[in-house]
């Protein structure tokens, strides 16, 4: 229905009438505003996404690069030792005792490179 008066309605239909178009529009206008929301959160989402997966390959980058590099620096101790098991059975007592992390491999071979 539109919003022009015919001859044969009441006053209240009018009323009545105008009532439901506003209604109509402000809910057209409320189903926009929540579409436009919902598009930014999800492309929101998705950068995050896209982040973190950036970060992801950076990190597995980071981690092949330091394990090619502890690989080198052992069999680096290995050639300088020669035979010698004392310094073969030092690194793996050094090995036993460190914890599980990269940065504390990383932070004592910086240490030993810079001596």
């Amino acid at each position: 229905m539109s919003g022009v008066s015919r001859p044969g309605q009441s006053f209240e239909e009018q009323s009545r009438v105008a009532a439901e178009e506003d209604k109509r529009r402000r809910n057209t206008a409320a189903s926009a505003r929540f579409r436009i929301k919902k598009k930014q959160r999800e492309q929101a989402l998705e950068k995050s996404a896209k982040e973190m997966s950036d970060k992801v390959s950076a990190l597995e980058q980071r981690i092949n690069l330091l394990e090619t590099e502890n690989r080198w620096l052992k069999n680096l101790v290995m050639e300088k030792n020669e035979g010698n098991e004392d310094i073969a059975s030092m690194l793996k007592e050094f090995q036993n005792k460190q914890p599980k992390s990269t940065t504390a491999s990383s932070d004592s071979v910086k240490a030993e490179e810079a001596k």
